[in-house]
């Protein structure tokens, strides 16, 4: 992960975005000394030892073409003690091209503050020190060892002139350097602040979701006493009551309805074997989905809905996942629910498969979405129906999340209703991938 990491109480940069950050403001500081070494010695007439100090910048240039290869080829292992490296060789550069050029009396000699400043805040407090120490050493240094340059022409006004003109460059430069550093620096908390808020919706989520987790073990284990009496009850009165049409066509909705929830346990005694890496049945894709969309049909009698497979539907073999199968549910029913509560029946599902993406598309003929329902679906617990709990689309948000796929709410195109969009990367769903198992174990 990019971005900024605390340690020892302060908010520094990971090694790779301190070195990106290294690498640009040493173009920036490149092209400022060669410009300004260039401009006093052609353009106020000063002698400069030109040739050494081309050469030094000619090897800071390539050092950063370097810097920048390693940024694009491996920046994952950029480390710390790479960055001081970094630092050491800038701290290096400018100490021989001020040793060059008046040293100590030269007015860029307030450039040493640039790299304290990017050290004290890209690296630990150890390796700033060093730095620091480094160019207060270094500064002593030019104290004594230095190449004096010669007096300016009186056309410019003298040597403290000369100096002033010479702080003016080296402030634009300084603030130039401050710039891109702030902004970079800003830039980066940004997307910090939107990592943390993004986690900790994810961690409010996962924890509702494992309290959810919980409770759904204790009603499936304590769910198949009651259902196996219901069922022998049922299946007495079948018996007992055999003249009673009417009586027979509601027992037989009955037994079905309690099939589904006997199927239901028996899934969620899938999960749990899918949750200790013993994995899911293998089945096509085809088959799943339809037997998903049967289920859904058994739970709402009272829908009347239009499945549609678009052409073509590439079939492949997958593990089948109990959570994913009750998250699909779970959308599904939402939408028959949404359709049933506004008095009305229809339900369309498009379903399409290119051997790598499923794609189901819901539209249902409810009242349709409010903005703020859209602005945070699938991620807090809301609900929109009276006995609601609002679970069920965070549950399948999450569990589709977990396979890399997405969930997309809007209003339906038709101009009635909702449409809701799941799109599924089928990778991690083939039997016989590492992906199944390792997105099972995640849950």
């Amino acid at each position: 992960m990019t971005g900024i990491s605390s340690a020892e109480g302060v908010l520094r940069f990971e090694p790779v975005q301190a070195a990106r950050i290294l690498a640009w403001m040493r173009v920036s500081a490149i092209l400022g000394k060669l410009i300004t070494i260039l401009f006093v010695h052609f353009g106020f007439g000063l002698s400069l030892p030109l040739g050494p100090m081309l050469l030094i910048i000619a090897g800071l240039a390539a050092w950063n073409a370097v810097a920048f290869m390693r940024l694009h080829n491996s920046p994952e292992q950029i480390t710390q003690y790479e960055v001081l490296f970094h630092l050491l060789i800038d701290v290096a550069a400018l100490t021989a091209l001020l040793g060059l050029a008046g040293g100590p009396s030269n007015p860029f000699v307030s450039l040493y503050l640039v790299p304290v400043t990017l050290a004290t805040v890209a690296m630990p407090t150890r390796q700033a020190m060093v730095i620091t120490v480094l160019c207060v050493l270094l500064y002593g240094l030019l104290l004594g060892i230095f190449l004096p340059m010669e007096e300016p022409h009186p056309v410019l006004g003298g040597d403290f002139n000369l100096h002033l003109i010479g702080m003016w460059v080296n402030f634009v430069i300084a603030a130039w350097m401050i710039t891109v550093f702030v902004r970079f620096m800003a830039s980066v908390l940004r997307r910090q602040d939107l990592r943390l808020s993004r986690a900790r919706e994810s961690t409010l989520r996962n924890e509702q979701i494992v309290a959810l987790g919980t409770v759904a073990a204790g009603a499936a284990h304590q769910l198949g006493t009651p259902l196996s009496t219901m069922s022998m009850v049922i299946e007495e009165l079948r018996n007992e009551r055999r003249d009673d049409e009417t009586l027979q066509q509601d027992l037989e909705l009955l037994g079905s309805q309690l099939a589904v929830c006997k199927e239901t346990l028996e899934d969620l005694k899938d999960a749990g074997a899918a949750g200790s890496d013993q994995g899911g049945r293998t089945v096509s894709l085809r088959q799943h989905v339809a037997r998903i969309i049967d289920t859904w049909r058994l739970m709402h009698p009272k829908i009347q809905p239009m499945v549609e497979y678009e052409e073509p539907f590439i079939d492949v073999q997958i593990s089948q996942d109990p959570t994913l199968m009750h998250a699909l549910l779970n959308l599904l029913n939402n939408a028959a629910e949404a359709s049933v509560d506004n008095g009305r029946s229809g339900v369309e599902v498009a379903i399409t498969s290119d051997g790598k993406l499923l794609t189901l598309t819901i539209d249902d003929e409810g009242t349709g979405l409010d903005s703020d329902r859209v602005r945070h679906a699938g991620r807090v617990i809301q609900t929109t129906k009276p006995s609601g709990m609002g679970i069920g689309l965070v549950l399948a948000n999450a569990t589709v999340d977990r396979f890399g796929g997405r969930v997309t709410l809007m209003d339906s195109p038709e101009g009635e209703g909702a449409r809701t969009r799941i799109e599924l990367p089928l990778e991690k769903l083939v039997a016989g991938s590492a992906g199944t198992s390792g997105a099972m174990a995640r849950w």
